[in-house]
């Protein structure tokens, strides 16, 4: 009898652990099951952050482009309207001096004295100013050269001019004069333009081969303005 209530409890306990075992099996099925589900659905997630981020940075590098042409194209405006910059209004004439190189398309610097002799004037780079008749009416003008005072005060050399009669100067292809040495401001040039004309003047200066020795370090500063004039005399 005892044997066989202990066979009956060893076989209840056998059961009991067999249940136990399957279900801990179970249960680690369902877990794996879970485990592998989340990872799938992790793997989703960080590929939809992948792409996303993807998708950011396409747009960041777009924007950027973005702003650097627009960067770009207003400093190219501003280059291309440096015209406008260089423009003065005088009266109803717009002027402009073309620049040349650092200096600006008026300023007339004649130190160190290089003389050049009329024969090879033509050679040399011209000033050139534009000048736009912008009224309904004629307009006349003069284009004189002024003494850069505040040149000749850096530079020390009032006392050192070049004298007048030794600064020649062309305009266009026309004759070739010698500064007035009884005029403060030089006439070079006058002209009337009709209503809505524009004109284009290469302005050459130099300094005569003529020059005497005693000359030769001396400095001419200057600058070319225009002005309106009433009439012509």
């Amino acid at each position: 009898m005892k044997e066989e209530k202990r066979k009956k409890v060893g076989s209840s306990i056998g059961k009991i652990i067999r249940k136990r075992k399957h279900s801990q099996e179970q249960k680690r099925l369902k877990i794996s099951d879970i485990k592998h589900g989340e990872g799938a659905h992790v793997g989703h997630l960080l590929n939809r952050i992948k792409a996303r981020e993807v998708e950011l940075t396409f747009c960041c590098v777009v924007l950027f482009l973005a702003i650097i042409l627009i960067v770009c194209y207003f400093i190219f405006s501003s280059v291309q309207d440096r015209k406008d910059f260089n423009m003065t209004k005088v009266g109803e004439l717009e002027v402009v001096f073309q620049d040349r190189g650092e200096t600006l398309g008026n300023v007339v610097n004649l130190t160190p004295v290089d003389p050049v002799s009329d024969l090879d004037a033509g050679k040399l780079e011209a000033y050139e100013v534009e000048i736009e008749n912008t009224s309904d009416e004629s307009q006349n003008f003069q284009i004189r050269l002024l003494k850069d005072v505040a040149m000749v005060q850096e530079d020390g050399c009032s006392e050192k001019q070049i004298p007048y009669p030794y600064i020649h100067y062309q305009v266009d292809d026309g004759d070739i004069f010698a500064l007035d040495a009884t005029k403060r401001s030089p006439i070079i040039y006058t002209m009337s333009l009709k209503a809505h004309e524009k004109i284009v003047l290469p302005i050459r200066i130099w300094v005569a081969d003529s020059l005497p020795s005693e000359y030769r370090d001396y400095h001419y500063h200057g600058n070319l303005v225009v002005r309106n004039v009433e009439s012509i005399k």
